[in-house]
């Protein structure tokens, strides 16, 4: 299961405190204009029924002050059959399920049964020497040197076949040393829960979680779920992650506890209110919960607690927040505590453009004078000359230390959405780290997709790949709306 939010740059992290003027030009050229006595839910609303026209189908729930200004569906969650998108629509949460894996945990610990001190060999025996030392607070905060996955989410394997592979995999670095996002690290956090509790993952979810939350259309397979979201890649029927290849009580190991658990945005803002409160957690467990344990590699800013990135803003609060997708679905999830706001989208068709939903709405909420860009596809190909000059331009500016060249490459070759994403200062830091992965790489192979370039370079260290996710304007240039390393 991919997590999009924090590989590398994240779109949309941060909304800062500049104002924008009150007309905006859209991808395709198209201007927008803020009504000045709008109110913001009508300001949402207008943003999204305009994203529905570009193609945009799933749903959509924005709270603000502990009310929800806006919960709907927007398109078809089953194009065949004519089966509109409702709030009530169920659809795959991807890598948010790590924060009910979290959870689990804390739940445990409160129930005496675990400390998120112990080690992997009071769990599992034969334990390789470089492994012994792993702890479930490694495991949680990813940073006990796991790849970040060792298998297709489908590929049928028992629970000890995936222990066998995970524990004999050779360690990216030595547990507790630095970061590197792990779904295999989840999993096996899920296998321990299913040996202490005695019950499926999902059971133990199912008892300790969601019911106590009031989530009754959250699951894998336990709840009767009304209408499922059926998944499109682009002009493509992909079908329903429950039509896949899965065991008899959910996902298998490669997706389980790690991704793949269903919702709705109903059921998710039930779990941000019971969060609220000490219904599921005490306030000891939250503290670890949304603990800034480890940063997400060197100078990117953010933390990651137990199944949460945590972000600073402008405003000297902190962004809660997690995504996940598959290249098919897409959800995404943010929480303003302090500010106290609550976004969770989710779509069954996922456009890169998609993944700037809630920072969008974000920026509506928490600037008066922001304009909402909203991206369609533009009709004119992209070439491969296009794509090839700008690997070209992009592999000349990261092969430099020079910051002022950094600083004109995003000025010239990003969308605007993405540039004003995050102060300069923070593109520049993350720049830094394309220049430290990729000075003196040598450009392996770029790949064209109809709107992705994908680069691989190889570096010292091995092959290092990068996703551009690129929209092509008006004047025929070509402009990058998101980067994933």
């Amino acid at each position: 299961m991919i997590k999009i939010l924090k590989l590398a740059l994240m779109i949309g992290v941060l909304i800062s405190c500049k104002q924008q003027s009150t007309t905006a030009q859209t991808a395709t050229g198209k201007t927008i204009e803020k009504k000045a006595a709008s109110t913001n839910k009508e300001r949402i609303a207008n943003y999204l029924d305009q994203l529905e026209n570009t193609g945009f189908s799933g749903s959509v729930l924005v709270a603000q002050h502990g009310k929800i200004l806006l919960e709907k569906g927007y398109g078809y969650a089953d194009r065949e059959n004519k089966v509109k998108y409702t709030t009530a629509t169920v659809s795959t949460i991807g890598s948010i399920t790590k924060q009910f894996t979290g959870a689990a945990i804390l739940v445990l610990e409160m129930q005496g049964k675990l400390s998120v001190t112990d080690k992997l060999t009071k769990y599992f025996n034969n334990v390789p020497d470089d492994k012994k030392n792993i702890t479930l607070h490694h495991l949680l905060t990813h940073s006990a040197g796991l790849p970040p996955a060792i298998g297709d989410d489908y590929e049928k394997i028992t629970t000890d076949e995936f222990m066998n592979k995970a524990i004999n995999r050779k360690l990216l670095f030595d547990p507790g040393t630095q970061y590197e996002y792990s779904n295999v690290g989840y999993s096996v956090l899920g296998i321990i829960i299913e040996k202490l509790s005695g019950m499926s993952y999902e059971e133990y979810l199912s008892e300790n979680l969601w019911k106590p939350a009031g989530m009754y259309q959250t699951g894998y397979q336990l709840p009767s779920f009304d209408h499922i979201a059926v998944g499109y890649r682009k002009n493509s029927k992909w079908g329903r992650t429950t039509e896949r290849a899965w065991a008899t009580d959910g996902p298998f190991w490669h997706l389980r506890a790690n991704g793949g658990v269903l919702s709705t945005p109903q059921d998710m803002y039930k779990w941000h209110t019971a969060l609220l409160g000490n219904k599921i957690l005490s306030d000891d467990a939250k503290a670890k919960f949304y603990g800034k344990h480890i940063e997400e590699g060197e100078g990117a800013g953010s933390h990651y607690g137990y199944g949460w990135a945590i972000f600073p803003t402008p405003r000297n609060t902190e962004l809660i927040a997690h995504n996940g997708g598959n290249g098919v679905f897409f959800a995404d999830f943010w929480r303003y505590l302090e500010e106290d706001i609550t976004i969770f989208m989710m779509t069954n068709s996922v456009k890169r453009s998609y993944e700037h939903i809630t920072s969008q709405i974000a920026g509506i909420l928490l600037k008066p004078d922001f304009i909402p860009e909203v991206s369609a596809e533009h009709p004119n190909p992209i070439t491969g000359e296009m794509a090839d000059q700008l690997i070209a331009d992009f592999m000349d500016t990261v092969n430099t230390d020079n910051k002022d060249q950094w600083k004109s490459f995003l000025e010239r070759r990003t969308l605007s959405s993405f540039l004003n994403s995050f102060p300069m200062e923070e593109h520049l830091q993350f720049f830094n780290q394309f220049h430290t992965k990729l000075k003196v790489g040598k450009i392996a192979e770029v790949r064209l997709s109809e709107d992705e370039i994908t680069l691989v370079v190889d570096t010292k260290t091995g092959p290092q790949k990068i996703d551009f996710n690129v929209i092509l304007i008006p004047d025929g240039s070509l402009k990058i709306d998101g980067i994933r390393m």
